[in-house]
């Protein structure tokens, strides 16, 4: 392990082992996910941004939600790529923390972002004449300013008590930088670091999954009562994109959590359940959101057929 004096201005990420001959073939790999992560994304965006039918509610949170994504992917994956041809991954104590920052907000946030989207589609359902007197531009602002305020505030908390404590290790067992793999590196107890980082993530997976369960269960009733079959077919409709979103977004999280727990598993299983947790949802849900989403898919379906006439 390498020991520190006080607090050093740089750490030592562990990274992946792996034989010098897979560098190549894992920052290609990396490389061309990032690309179809920030392309897939920012074209997603620029469709929603561009088109006026896709101003509602539910795309402005998904813009919302495209932004959370694109800043955990950005945090992790070019300093990934970098670190493939590197032995000794030094990473200084600044940049360190941001990317630490980054990932939680990312981590943090969708999952707020995804509970107030699962409250959307409550009302436009539940309440669809309704939808426009309750889900305002005020509203929306109210919803997205939570999300986002509650999260730095959160994000910022657990992080000042890490960085206030004295390092007397350097070395990162993991392959990038996050809450608890910094406060394991204090020379003292690290006990109200743990107890604070557990509350914040419980508090934040507990809210977004009570918020999807209650909107959800309403919704089910609400579909079994409608005798409209063409309702029933638009809500499953709707909801399918969020819940598969959700879905793979706590699965991988589920998966990443469990593998911290069992120091048997391989480490390079268990950071790569990091990565994954960080890099599936990114790059999954656009796909999700442009393939189940009507509105969307139409949109950009006409987009390129006027391209095509144009060429």
């Amino acid at each position: 392990m390498y020991n520190v004096v006080g607090n050093s201005s740089d750490f030592i990420l562990e990274g992946f082992f792996f034989p010098p001959e897979a560098r190549v073939p894992l920052f290609l790999l990396t490389f061309f996910g990032y690309i179809i992560i920030v392309s897939l994304n920012g074209m997603l965006l620029l469709v929603i941004t561009l088109h006026k039918n896709l101003h509602g509610p539910m795309y402005v949170m998904l813009c919302n939600l495209i932004v959370c994504d694109l800043i955990g992917s950005s945090a992790l994956m070019p300093r990934l790529m970098s670190d493939f041809f590197v032995d000794l991954k030094v990473i200084s104590f600044g940049a360190c923390i941001i990317q630490a920052f980054c990932i939680h907000m990312y981590h943090f946030g969708a999952q707020l972002i995804l509970a107030a989207m699962a409250l959307d589609r409550y009302v436009a359902i539940c309440n669809p004449l309704r939808y426009a007197s309750i889900m305002t531009p005020r509203t929306l602002v109210k919803l997205c300013s939570i999300a986002w305020g509650c999260t730095f505030v959160m994000v910022v908390v657990v992080l000042s008590i890490t960085i206030r404590l004295p390092k007397c290790k350097s070395l990162i067992v993991h392959a990038y930088c996050f809450n608890a793999a910094l406060f394991v590196l204090a020379c003292g107890d690290y006990s109200v670091n743990n107890i604070s980082g557990l509350f914040v993530a419980y508090f934040t997976c507990g809210l977004s999954f009570s918020a999807i369960a209650f909107t959800y269960v309403k919704i089910l009733l609400t579909c079994l009562f409608k005798s409209h079959m063409n309702a029933k077919n638009k809500a499953i409709q709707t909801c399918a994109s969020h819940l598969t979103v959700y879905i793979i977004f706590e699965t991988t999280l589920l998966f990443s959590i469990m593998a911290l727990r069992f120091p048997n598993i391989n480490p390079n299983l268990t950071k790569s359940f990091g990565a994954v947790m960080i890099t599936a949802p990114p790059c999954l849900n656009p796909l999700i959101y442009g393939i189940n989403t009507k509105e969307i898919r139409n949109t950009v379906l006409k987009y390129f057929k006027k391209k095509i006439r144009h060429t």
